[in-house]
């Protein structure tokens, strides 16, 4: 009778565990109808993107599904601007299975909804390994009412399946501790890795890790799968687009942009955002996390951190070690990547794909507090672990409330912006006319052409720093032929409205504007004209010192591919502020003229193609004023410094040259500088000037 009852009693317990997960499904499952339904209500019936970048990834999977992969538009040179090789693929599969446009779109979203719904279980049995089966079931409860969670996983983007994957390599981590197979890690991990760039050191570390418990010898080998697919990814970006890492990475990063003390200071204070704001909940909902907006209390449970370190503290062996060591890893990867120009976008994004592994850990925290707290009294114990389970996804509910209605508030932005614009550009301009953009990504809905000016996806605009986008800009459309340049630009009005630059490529009344009640689009017939005058000096002076002379070289300042030719370096700071570039226009011979250039409080180097037994004629292109732009941690700044005299210290192959101070008239200058020919090497010199001067362009002659 004690035997069948017994298996009657665990019979019933699973019985239970069943009708847990299926009620977390099902409230999961009401969850993402909430959050789809909204979207619908709010557009008409249409699935759109909450934010541009997945037209950005449906335009890559395209490609890739036509035969042209890592290309943003057939015929372009590769480029990585899609991010995750995974999701484009997946993406890739289903237009090929027929998903196009707005079914693109839609199975996008329906993929993350359905990622959204199998990481609950999941949820629940890395919460159930860690202590138990009812924090696993809080675990499952937390995540499906995570707000922030529930939005990245429908948003359509390939946070969704980064997030899923995640958790599934924790849930596979803990599986391997507790004397379960290296095969799912492996597998795991080998899929985290080809999914975003944040997942090749997880897939690394935790390969690396795994080797130190005890594995058979047949499976020794199963933990170098993730650490090779890791290499292989990397190897695979650096032979098809020439970049190790993804160029959405790599032109992030903060320390080129801000400097090193503005760097440290901006890092250091999301770093303080990131413990108290999100994972302490200690913000108020308006205080913004990074860049962006960051609804710190929505995240996670209050005070859910030390839930964190508490559970990784009690647990014992075989499960303590793999715990803290992954936690490492996410301090680690949130340490490498979180602090860049854009964190705290899309609500911490690059920080999200840890939050259900940190929700499960905070539940099995709850768990673990509770029975401290009882010291034994387990009536108390399970009260209390009730009552705080029930705060919490109270506080959950509300988090996703708040968040249904940002995702219907972000479709309606894109339904009145991205969407009108696509609609007028398709039925109202040629069919496959191109355009130039700096707004946003509607190549995807239109089918036209499109050149990106902030270089994500256009190839020929990769390269420029964040701070100097414009000037970076600027020099790569002074690169393209007159018949590559598109007769459209496409801009948002406050982009347009404040830039002197795109005023004047784009001066007359807009063809078209959206009406967004926001930023509104506008598209614009291009004059491209500003763009031809700079390629030589204008200046009667220069020219006529140099009218008998060959040319041998030039360098164009803030042009990337220049520079990189040139081994071009730069140092020009006031205190700790570094300077950045930007384009200045004037009159110059009767005519504007537009340049790019930077206020050199410091110096630069290059080097130049030289001949030896000449002298070297050097013609350096300068202002009278320059505006000196840059990135503080309490923002961007763009000041006009008056440079009425350039004073420049020259050095040739490391040794002294010339010591000049030249006057500067109002607006454009042109000056020339002669090297003698002992300092001339043959083949090419070195060069390095320091000095307070505005640097725009050189041209050396022999």
């Amino acid at each position: 009778m004690r035997i069948l009852g017994s298996a009657s009693g665990r019979v019933k317990v699973r019985a239970a565990k069943i009708g847990a997960v299926r009620a977390l499904f099902l409230l999961g499952l009401a969850t993402a109808a909430l959050f789809v339904a909204l979207m619908l209500w709010t557009t008409g019936g249409y699935f759109v993107a909450q934010v541009s970048d997945l037209y950005v990834i449906a335009q890559y999977a395209q490609a890739m599904a036509e035969g042209h992969p890592f290309r943003y538009m057939a015929g372009e040179a590769p480029t990585s601007g899609a991010t995750s090789l995974l999701h484009t693929a997946v993406l890739a599969l289903a237009h090929a299975a027929g998903a196009r446009r707005e079914g693109l779109v839609a199975f996008a979203i329906l993929l993350g909804a359905a990622l959204y719904l199998a990481s609950i279980p999941l949820a629940v049995r890395v919460g159930t390994r860690l202590v138990g089966p009812r924090e696993g079931r809080l675990a499952g409860g937390l995540v499906a009412l995570c707000g922030p969670v529930v939005w990245g996983f429908l948003y359509g983007s390939d946070i969704a399946l980064f997030l899923f994957l995640a958790l599934l390599l924790l849930d596979r981590w803990l599986a391997l501790a507790a004397g379960g197979s290296p095969r799912g890690l492996a597998i795991a991990g080998t899929l985290v890795s080809l999914a975003r760039p944040e997942g090749l050191p997880l897939g690394i570390g935790l390969g690396l890790a795994s080797l130190r418990l005890p594995l058979e010898k047949r499976d020794r080998a199963w933990p170098w799968l993730p650490v090779a697919a890791a290499g292989a990814v990397l190897l695979l970006q650096r032979v098809v687009t020439g970049a190790w890492l993804q160029t959405s990475v790599s032109e992030k990063a903060l320390l080129p942009n801000y400097g090193l003390v503005e760097t440290l200071a901006l890092a250091s204070r999301y770093g303080v955002d990131v413990l108290r704001g999100l994972l302490l909940g200690l913000y108020p909902p308006d205080a913004a996390i990074g860049f962006a907006r960051g609804e710190a209390p929505f995240f996670f449970p209050p005070l859910a951190l030390l839930l964190v370190l508490l559970v990784a503290a009690r647990l014992g062996a075989p499960l303590a070690w793999p715990a803290r060591v992954w936690l490492a890893l996410v301090a680690a990867v949130f340490a490498l990547t979180g602090p860049n120009v854009f964190m705290g976008v899309h609500f911490n994004r690059y920080l999200m794909w840890a939050f259900p592994g940190l929700l499960a850990f905070a539940a099995a925290g709850w768990g673990a507090l509770t029975r401290l707290l009882a010291r034994g009294d387990e009536s108390f114990e399970r009260e209390l672990f009730r009552a705080g389970a029930l705060l919490m996804l109270l506080l959950g509910a509300l988090s996703t409330l708040r968040f249904a209605a940002v995702y219907a508030e972000l479709a309606g932005e894109t339904f009145r912006r991205e969407i009108a614009m696509a609609g007028f550009i398709r039925d109202r301009l040629p069919r496959g006319v191109a355009i130039a953009n700096a707004a946003t990504s509607v190549e995807y809905l239109t089918g036209h052409r499109n050149l990106n000016l902030h270089g994500v996806t256009s190839p020929g605009f990769v390269g420029g720093r964040t701070a100097e986008r414009e000037a970076s800009m600027f020099q790569s459309l002074v690169r393209l032929r007159t018949d590559e340049r598109p007769p459209y630009l496409l801009l948002t009005r406050s982009g347009h409205e404040g830039s002197e630059l795109l005023l004047a490529l784009a001066p007359g009344a807009p063809v078209f504007a959206t009406t967004s009640f926001g930023d509104d689009l506008v598209l614009f017939q291009a004059d491209w004209s500003l763009l031809d005058r700079g390629g030589s000096p204008l200046l009667e002076p220069a020219r006529s010192a140099v009218a008998a002379l060959e040319p041998v070289d030039q360098l164009d300042v803030c042009d990337s591919r220049d520079e990189a030719a040139h081994g071009y370096r730069y140092e020009s700071r006031s205190g700790e502020v570094q300077l950045a570039g930007s384009v200045a226009i004037g009159p110059a011979e009767g005519a504007p003229l537009a340049d790019a250039g930077r206020l050199i409080l410091g110096g630069e180097s290059f080097a130049v193609r030289t001949r030896a037994g000449r002298d070297l004629v050097i013609v350096l292109r300068t202002r009278s004023s320059i505006v000196a732009r840059g990135m503080r941690a309490d923002g961007g700044f763009a000041s006009e410094v008056g440079v009425p005299e350039a004073g420049i210290v020259v050095e040739a192959g490391g040794q002294p040259a010339l010591r000049v101070a030249l006057p500067n008239a109002q607006g454009w200058n042109e000056h020339v500088l002669r090297l003698p020919k002992p300092l001339v090497g043959d083949g090419s010199t070195r060069l390095s000037l320091r000095g307070r001067y505005a640097s725009f362009h050189y041209w050396f002659y022999q």
